[in-house]
């Protein structure tokens, strides 16, 4: 058992130093992740955009089309009046001319409406693409202090994870099991050192006689207050 509290002291030592590394990057990977999501959000919404402003266009293309061809028609009509023989034939006429006006008049105000969406939908990605331009550019400075700072610390963290793991690989699964969810309760300290009768964790007073168990390093020992795993380290 001594072996295994010794283990986790040094345990708690890589990760208070890996700590220390994670404290040095700050709020950058934080950051760039944000301006990741914020960036594939806009260019998800551009993308939409975009193609909504292909489908208006082709409806643009339909339309002028139908109009086109309904002034033709009418034009047509116009001049199969003055060849007309009999009312009936007249009436047929007239009842497609009116027919006719009617789907023209719809196509022209469909016409000034996807008009409208055009320009509205070319001002929102002219709009996006500013938008990305400059989120783009934010993320990449800080994509690139933050490569910096992990380049920096690469060697050190890999060498401290890799001692880590041969701890962990060598000491009990559950023992690990306690010191990880003490550490991620406790502001990442699972361990604490008994220190002139007190926690060296949350500082509560520890009876003399459980001093003196903790101190033959047996057995494992927590904290009554913060749970924490007691070792007693001479110096």
């Amino acid at each position: 058992m001594q072996k295994t509290l010794y283990a986790l002291v040094e345990l708690q030592e890589i990760d208070n130093r890996l700590d220390e590394l994670k404290a040095e990057r700050g709020d950058l990977p934080l950051i760039v992740e944000e301006l990741e999501n914020k960036y594939n959000q806009k260019k998800e919404l551009l993308n939409e955009k975009n193609q909504a402003l292909k489908d208006a266009k082709v409806k643009q293309k339909e339309l002028e089309l139908l109009i086109e061809e309904a002034k033709t028609k009418l034009s047509e009509f116009e001049e199969k009046l003055y060849q007309v023989k009999t009312n009936r034939e007249y009436d047929a006429i007239m009842a497609e001319t009116d027919s006719t006006k009617e789907k023209l008049e719809t196509s022209e105000e469909e016409l000034l409406t996807i008009h409208e969406t055009i320009e509205k939908l070319e001002e929102e990605i002219k709009q996006l693409d500013e938008e990305l331009e400059k989120i783009g550019a934010e993320l990449e400075e800080n994509r690139v202090e933050l490569e910096k700072k992990l380049t920096a610390t690469a060697e050190e963290e890999n060498l401290l994870n890799h001692e880590r793991e041969i701890i962990i690989n060598k000491t009990d699964p559950e023992i690990i099991k306690t010191y990880e969810l003490v550490r991620s309760a406790r502001d990442g300290q699972g361990i604490a050192r008994v220190e002139n009768g007190v926690c060296g964790g949350c500082f509560s007073y520890i009876p003399p006689q459980k001093i003196v168990e903790v101190r033959k390093m047996e057995k494992i020992y927590t904290c009554e207050f913060c749970g924490r795993i007691l070792v007693y380290i001479e110096e």
